[in-house]
């Protein structure tokens, strides 16, 4: 996610001593794939089926899901993120108000008729405000059959600055659909929706939905549009479309009227899709789409090659800046009408997301930095490539967040910490997106690019269709050196200032070698 509500502050200098490690750097041979070859997925392991109505009057969606799955337990958890937004929620706050705005009205989504294998069920509700659905599995742990849960929904909109939202021309709908709960080593993650950061976390999956809209409406989704099937029915005057996304970690979508259109192109094998109103500056459109495809061709070719066949830029209302699903992504709405670089920087972020979020996962709660970093990073690579002399803003604002971060250390915030550790949005941008994203631009600016991007390359490889982890990355980067690169990570998301030596030493070294 992008967030504009930055505070710049002054870049002071440090100095950092060096000496010579003694190992030399190594393991870089084959440490990436340029050829432009996409990786060929493993099977998802879970399938999600739904049938859904949209009622654009009353901006209520209706619907049913099936999800089917290999179960890990004698229940599984599906997380309800609309529910955050229910009447009885307290969304009061600085914190929410920033990302939500002052205007509101409340949402939800209300579960019913749900069955397991076709047996019915309690519908039984956890969290504060019901935003997890518990599901008892009349099977044990060690059986490694399929499990099948369905259930119908009702989601009232709710009215917002957010992910989920709308305005008199079009919906968005963000985190909208029940999604089961990841468990890993820690047991089932059921992290609430915080006011701060993108608190989901999620696995691969694969999506099939039909989707029926009113007369007169179009759709973009995480799905492949061009191909779907759509069908007219008469007298309703209603369109169906059917749609699949395969090997995606959540399905998200824009229902528009007639007031959008569509500028297109390709890039290799993938479409790439920027939609827009009547009466946007087409200059500024043109830009944000050339922007779209030509960040996705930079991405590709760096760190591994896009794989799916369509990519959607969608212009929604609110105030969030941007906000990335896989296939497509959410640019606030005056952003297609300013002729500033930041409509730039934004489309360029969201679409670096595509890889560290959307390819190669992580745990976007208790690790943000880990998508975020490497995602604002990839964003400073293309725009300087691109126009050197305009991203001189944007990558100053990083720097200056990046040394305004030190003061954080005194106060036991760090860019490695939840979400919900932060106070407020200041401390969240100014260490997980400009502190983490200045650790990588300095390892480029001492590195050059492309030794940077061969162990990033080996990464997202290592990594693409599963989770990845910090403790995962620091590792790759100590073996690749032959020295461990914790001090490195310790000074810049730890902020542990006592290690700027040891830090400055290890890029030193890997230098020189």
């Amino acid at each position: 996610m992008w967030r504009n509500r930055w505070v710049l502050s002054v870049v002071v200098g440090v100095v950092l001593v060096g000496f010579l490690w003694e190992k030399p750097w190594t393991s870089l041979a084959g440490a990436g794939d340029k050829s432009g070859k996409s990786q060929e997925p493993p099977p998802a392991q879970v399938t999600y089926r739904a049938d859904v109505w949209m009622d654009m009057k009353e901006r209520v969606v209706t619907g049913t899901l099936a999800v089917r799955f290999a179960p890990q337990d004698d229940k599984a958890f599906f997380h309800l993120y609309p529910n955050a937004f229910q009447p009885t929620a307290d969304l009061s706050g600085v914190n929410w108000e920033q990302v939500l705005g002052k205007q509101r009205e409340p949402g939800g989504i209300s579960i019913t008729d749900v069955r397991v294998d076709g047996q019915a069920v309690d519908v039984v509700y956890a969290g504060k405000t019901n935003t997890l659905l518990r599901v008892p599995l009349p099977v044990s742990k060690q059986q490694l059959r399929q499990t099948e849960v369905e259930m119908s929904f009702r989601l009232q909109v709710p009215y917002n600055n957010g992910r989920l939202s709308f305005n008199d021309h079009a919906m968005w709908l963000g985190n909208w659909l029940p999604i089961l709960s990841v468990k890993d080593a820690d047991g089932w993650r059921l992290d609430p929706y915080s006011s701060i950061g993108d608190p989901f976390y999620s696995s691969m999956a694969n999506y099939h939905l039909r989707v029926h809209l009113p007369a007169g409406f179009q759709l973009a989704t995480s799905g492949i549009e061009s191909v779907a099937v759509v069908t007219e029915t008469r007298p309703e005057r209603r369109s169906t479309y059917e749609l699949d996304a395969w090997n995606v970690r959540d399905f998200a979508m824009v229902i528009m009227d007639d007031t959008y259109r569509q500028t297109s192109s390709k890039v290799g094998d993938t479409t790439i899709n920027t939609w827009w109103q009547l009466g946007d500056d087409p200059a500024i459109v043109e830009r944000l789409h050339q922007i779209a495809s030509k960040s996705l061709a930079y991405y590709s070719e760096q760190f591994s090659a896009y794989p799916y066949k369509e990519y959607d830029v969608v212009k929604t209302g609110g105030f969030f800046g941007g906000m990335e699903y896989p296939c497509i992504v959410f640019i606030q709405d005056d952003l297609f009408n300013r002729s500033d670089p930041m409509g730039e920087a934004v489309v360029a972020h969201e679409t670096a997301h595509q890889w560290f979020y959307g390819l190669i996962g992580s745990d976007e709660v208790r690790e943000a930095w880990l998508d975020e970093s490497l995602t604002d990073y990839a964003t400073m690579a293309f725009l300087e490539q691109l126009d050197a002399d305009r991203a001189k803003g944007y990558i100053h604002l990083r720097l200056s967040q990046s040394r305004a971060a030190e003061a954080y250390a005194a106060r036991g915030l760090t860019a490695w910490h939840s979400v919900e550790q932060y106070p407020d949005w200041k401390s969240y941008n100014d260490l997980v997106y400009g502190r983490a994203g200045v650790m990588w631009w300095t390892l480029k600016e001492a590195w050059g690019a492309e030794q940077l991007h061969q162990i990033l390359r080996n990464y997202v490889k290592e990594h693409q269709y599963s989770q990845a982890s910090g403790k995962r990355l620091v590792k790759i980067f100590s073996d690749a050196s032959g020295a461990d690169a914790t001090p490195f990570f310790d000074y810049w998301l730890g902020l542990k200032l006592d290690k700027a030596a040891l830090a400055e030493e290890w890029v030193k070294r890997v230098k020189h070698e």
